[in-house]
């Protein structure tokens, strides 16, 4: 039991120290992380009273099983456990420490890695597999992160935003934050659930592809994290509508201002 343990946390021990390398300007003060981290990892009583209630309500609705899955897997688990997420990093918006463009990332991940963490020993330890714990460190725990990832770009970009006082744009940063963390929870999720063996083998393609756009990210916005601050001309000139969705994540361009999308070469 204690080897499933150290096997259920090691995989967010390694992942939160391989971020935490790339936070080379500032780090964060070690209290925060592990209150966030704290707070991602209690989010997990909340995500899973919503999708009890959620399952329930989904069964009074319909019995048709690909219908069922569809509202489970692609709908109420990515929302319930990414809402939760969200709001366990919403515990940092408006910190002091919260200071340059690579501090969103830190903080999505340690959310993010809190959730996985109790997550993850709770299902290992309820199976008391290896194999379980195995499977679920390659790909549950470094999904999660990389949702984490993406949902702390974003909610950076929320934060250059409202430093320098565009709350639209914030706002919109802030629903992408959201956004692309269910859309790649829900397909990895009703991927591995279907019993199609295409759309198993397209799912994992699919996880391996966002986790390297994640890792390639996690770079990126490393070697051009800068400070948030308000600029003299964001006081006195409108920022272009540039938009910073996900095309302009793959084209390499974004809005002046925020911190660097990921994918600039």
């Amino acid at each position: 039991m204690r080897l499933l343990f150290w096997l259920a946390i090691l995989p967010s021990a390694l992942l939160a120290a391989r971020v935490l390398a790339y936070d080379r300007i500032e780090h964060e003060p070690v209290g925060l992380l592990i209150k966030i981290f704290i707070a991602g990892a209690l989010s997990c009583i909340p995500a899973a009273i919503i999708e009890t209630l959620g399952e329930m309500g989904i069964a009074s609705v319909t019995d048709n099983p690909g219908l069922m899955a569809v509202l489970t897997y692609l709908l109420l688990v990515p929302i319930a456990e990414e809402g939760v997420k969200f709001a366990a990093l919403n515990r940092v918006r408006r910190n002091p420490n919260f200071n340059y463009t690579f501090d969103g990332i830190v903080y999505g991940v340690m959310a993010a890695l809190g959730f996985a963490t109790l997550e993850n020993v709770l299902y290992v330890l309820d199976n008391m597999s290896i194999e379980v714990a195995l499977m679920r460190g390659v790909l549950s725990v470094p999904l999660h992160c990389t949702c984490g990832v993406f949902m702390g770009y974003y909610y950076g970009v929320a934060r250059g935003q409202e430093v320098r006082g565009v709350p639209s744009e914030a706002r919109r940063a802030r629903k992408m934050a959201m956004l692309i963390p269910c859309i790649i929870h829900g397909v990895y999720d009703y991927s591995l659930a279907t019993e199609s063996a295409s759309m198993l083998v397209g799912g994992l393609i699919f996880t391996v592809f966002v986790f390297w756009m994640g890792a390639r990210q996690v770079r990126v916005a490393s070697a051009n994290d800068a400070p948030i601050m308000v600029s003299l001309e964001s006081l006195t000139k409108p920022l272009p509508h540039e938009g910073f969705g996900l095309s302009s994540l793959v084209r390499g361009d974004g809005h002046r201002g925020t911190p660097p999308p990921p994918f600039n070469g």
